[in-house]
């Protein structure tokens, strides 16, 4: 019998982004670690995605992750439309603006995914930035559009987990970004990939890695608080057919 939580309305959308998302970190740690490319102790994400073999799976991997989490926002716009009766002007403006954030972060989870570090770094880096930045900005939008139709259609812990991951977002953003930036000052190793206490700016470099984890992760379980959601939804295509004058074949009149 086939479980719900997999099975009814879209439910399985936002969960496959987070399963797809999971195996991509797994597998390129596993190979990138046993092949002696990172340490096992918390290399940053982009670390485990830098080198041959594992940059190859890294990359289709999170391209295929990066195209579900678009597919699962653009439902989500569509059902922020759908909901929205009332016709709140405030609502459909930020829900478009989310839609524009989201689809910006997906393109740099595909820009991380395809331009390694050791390669291109400045494009590396600037997608990074689109994936976790706007990625925020995407998370707050709709924490503050769940509340605007709590408890009718969001419940009360979907409201406050997604305004609660949206925070820890931020702020494990910020410990990234900032521990990085000393952490690197204080660098004077040769193998940035590899860095040893004996380098210099070691317990920096651990807490911005570490930070950079909580952030993955904290975006995951967003994803997740979708699930329940979009359950209820059921989507359909309607296909017309026109005439070379473009009138509809299938309309009654026709």
């Amino acid at each position: 019998m086939c479980n719900p939580w997999f099975c009814v309305g879209m439910g399985w959308l936002p969960m496959s982004v987070g399963v797809m998302v999971m195996a991509t970190f797994t597998i390129s740690y596993s190979i990138s670690v046993s092949l002696g490319h990172v340490p096992a102790e918390f290399p940053y994400i982009s670390d485990t995605g830098t080198y041959v073999p594992e940059s190859c799976i890294f990359g289709q991997l999170l391209n295929i992750a990066a195209a579900l989490a678009f597919a699962t926002m653009y439902v989500r716009y569509k059902n922020v439309i759908e909901y929205n009766h009332n016709e709140d002007s405030r609502v459909l403006l930020w829900n478009k603006i989310g839609l524009v954030m989201g689809s910006l972060a997906a393109l740099g989870m595909s820009m991380v995914a395809n331009f390694q570090e050791h390669n291109i770094l400045d494009v590396h880096l600037f997608g990074a930035f689109m994936c976790f930045f706007l990625g925020t900005v995407y998370a707050y939008i709709h924490s503050w559009i769940s509340y605007q139709f709590c408890p009718i259609w969001s419940s009360k812990q979907a409201c406050m987990a997604r305004l609660v991951l949206a925070s820890l977002c931020l702020f494990s953003l910020l410990f990234t970004s900032i521990f990085a930036a000393v952490a690197q000052s204080k660098w004077e190793g040769e193998k940035p990939t590899k860095w040893s206490p004996e380098d210099g700016g070691f317990p920096e470099h651990i807490v911005s890695t570490v930070s950079e984890w909580i952030l993955a992760v904290s975006f995951l379980l967003y994803f997740f608080t979708y699930i329940r959601e979009f359950q209820k939804i059921r989507m359909e295509a309607n296909i017309r057919l026109y005439t070379e004058d473009m009138m509809p074949i299938n309309d009654p009149e026709v």
